[in-house]
C-alpha cells in the first residue's frame, strides 16, 4: 500500500494497492483546503480506480487518473451520477488557466464506468472485491479486498447512524486482517450529539431569527447536507413548528436532489416508501423555490431561508449572499458541516469577521450571528470504535483522513484494545 493522499491530512484522499500481476486506487480526491490539491501521482500503471463515494475529495483527482492510465472505474450507480455532476461543476467555477482536466475527461468516464452494487463480490486480476453501505452518503461504500490470503477494508467515509436519507454502515462484514478507516472526528472531544436534539436546536435558532426579521443563510455540500437540512426544514414547516417562509435553494444542489429521486432505490427505506406513494420528489415543496436571479432574492425585505453551495464558503453562489446576508446583524449564518484548515468556512467559524472573499478579493466585514449545527455524516470517536470492535479477526488498524492531533486521540483508544495501529505518512509506503 502507498498512501498518495489523506494521510495525515483531510483531503485529496488516494491509496495505492500493488499486486503482484496489477494496480488498483482506492479513492483519487483533490484538496479543498489550502495545500497541494491533488494526490501523490502513482508509481506505476494504474489498472483500476475504485471510488468510495462521489465528494470531491474521494473522487475529484478521477478524470485525470482515467485519462492518464485509461483505466476502468468502479462505483455505486448514485456514485456515478453524482461525481460526474460534482465534477461539471468544479470545472465551471475553475478560472481556465487552473483547470487541470476537461469537460471531454469527464464524459469519458462514462466509457470505463464499472457498475457494482452492494454486497455482491466481482474479480479483478486476481482480487476479489465487494461494496459495503458505509452509510455516508447516497451510494457510498466501503471497499472490501481478498487478495493472497489477505483482506483488507477500506471505510472511505462512514456513518454508523441512520439520516434522513440513507440507512448507518452495515456492521454485519465478513472477517478483516487490515482495516484502513477515516478519522475525521476521532478526538477525545468529538462526540455528536443525537440528530433529533441538532435539528431541534436549528430549527429553533433559524426560528427566533425569522421571528425577529432576520434571514438565515445556511452554507451546506451540495451532496448529503443539502438534502438533510432541506428536509429537516420541510418535516417542521409541515408540523407547525417552524414559521412558513420561503426557502431558496441555490447553486447544484438541485441537480443532486434530482439524481437523488432518480436513485431512490439506494435511500433509506421509509423515504423510499414515502417516494413509491407520493410519486414525486421528497424536495418539491410549496416552500421550497430554486433561485434564477440572486439580485431578486436580496432584495426581499421579508425573513426567507437560503440553502446554497458551497459548504465551506471557498467558493460558489454562497459568496454573494455572504455580502448582502452576513453584513447585517439581524441575519443568522448557519454552518452544517466540517470545516477544513484553510477554508474560508473555518475562518469564519473561529471568529474571524473581516474576512476575503476567495477569487475576487473583496473584503467584507461579517456582522450576522454565525451558529455551527452538527448534521455530521462521519462517525464520531465513540462510533468509529465502536465499528472497529464489532470487526472479527482483525490484525492492524491505519488511520487515514483526519487532522494529526484527532489520529492521536484514536490512536491510543485503539491501542487500548490490543489492536495494532498506524499513522501512515504521505507517500509512505507499507507491505502486507
Amino acid at each position: 500500500m502507498r498512501f498518495l493522499g489523506g494521510a495525515r491530512e483531510i483531503g485529496r484522499s488516494c491509496i495505492e494497492l500493488e499486486m503482484r500481476n496489477g494496480r488498483m486506487l482506492l479513492d483519487s480526491g483533490i484538496n479543498l483546503g489550502s495545500g497541494d490539491r491533488n494526490p501523490i501521482e502513482p508509481s506505476g500503471k494504474v489498472d483500476a480506480l475504485l471510488l468510495t463515494h462521489a465528494h470531491l475529495d474521494h473522487s475529484g483527482h478521477s478524470p485525470e487518473i482515467v485519462r492518464s492510465h485509461d483505466c476502468p472505474i468502479f462505483s455505486l450507480p448514485p456514485t456515478k451520477d453524482l461525481s460526474e455532476l460534482l465534477l461539471l461543476d468544479l470545472l465551471s467555477l475553475t478560472p481556465k488557466d487552473e483547470r487541470t482536466f476537461s469537460h471531454e475527461d469527464v464524459m469519458y468516464l462514462r466509457k470505463k464506468e464499472k457498475l457494482v452494487s452492494y454486497g455482491i463480490p466481482f474479480s479483478f486480476r486476481n482480487a476479489e472485491i465487494t461494496f459495503f453501505d458505509a452509510g455516508h452518503v447516497l451510494g457510498s461504500a466501503m471497499i472490501y479486498i481478498k487478495l493472497d490470503g489477505k483482506r483488507l477494508l477500506y471505510t472511505g467515509d462512514i456513518n454508523l447512524t441512520n439520516t434522513r436519507t440513507v440507512r448507518g454502515a452495515q456492521l454485519d462484514l465478513p472477517e478483516v486482517d487490515y482495516l484502513i478507516i477515516e478519522s475525521t472526528y476521532g478526538g477525545n472531544s468529538d462526540v455528536h450529539p443525537s440528530r433529533k436534539k441538532v435539528e431541534r436546536k436549528f430549527v429553533m435558532d433559524i426560528e427566533k431569527v425569522i421571528e425577529s426579521g432576520g434571514k438565515v443563510l445556511v452554507p451546506v455540500f451540495a451532496l448529503g447536507r443539502a438534502q438533510e437540512v432541506l428536509l429537516t426544514l420541510i418535516d417542521h414547516m409541515d408540523s407547525g413548528v417552524l414559521q412558513k417562509v420561503p426557502i431558496f435553494v441555490d447553486g447544484m444542489i438541485r441537480e443532486v436532489n434530482k439524481i437523488y429521486t432518480i436513485h431512490w432505490f439506494w435511500l433509506r427505506p421509509e423515504l423510499r416508501n414515502k417516494i413509491r406513494a407520493l410519486r414525486k420528489s421528497p424536495f418539491d415543496h410549496p416552500y421550497v423555490d430554486e433561485v434564477r436571479d440572486r439580485r431578486e432574492i436580496a432584495d426581499i425585505n421579508e425573513p426567507y431561508i437560503v440553502i446554497t453551495t458551497s459548504g465551506m464558503m471557498q467558493g460558489g453562489p454562497v459568496l454573494d449572499y455572504l455580502k448582502h446576508i452576513g453584513t447585517d446583524r439581524r441575519n443568522l449564518i448557519y454552518l452544517t458541516g466540517y470545516q477544513v484548515k484553510g477554508t474560508l468556512g473555518r475562518e469564519i467559524l473561529d471568529g474571524k469577521r473581516d474576512i476575503t472573499l476567495p477569487r475576487t478579493g473583496e473584503m467584507v466585514h461579517i456582522e450576522a450571528d454565525v451558529k455551527f449545527a452538527d448534521f455530521s455524516a462521519h462517525a464520531d470517536q465513540v462510533n468509529l470504535l465502536r465499528f472497529i470492535s464489532s470487526i472479527k479477526g482483525l490484525k492492524e488498524v491505519f488511520l487515514v483522513h483526519g487532522e494529526e492531533e484527532k489520529m492521536i486521540d484514536l490512536e491510543k483508544k485503539i491501542e487500548e484494545k490490543g489492536i495494532a495501529v498506524y499513522k501512515p505518512s504521505l507517500g509512505e509506503l507499507v507491505k502486507l
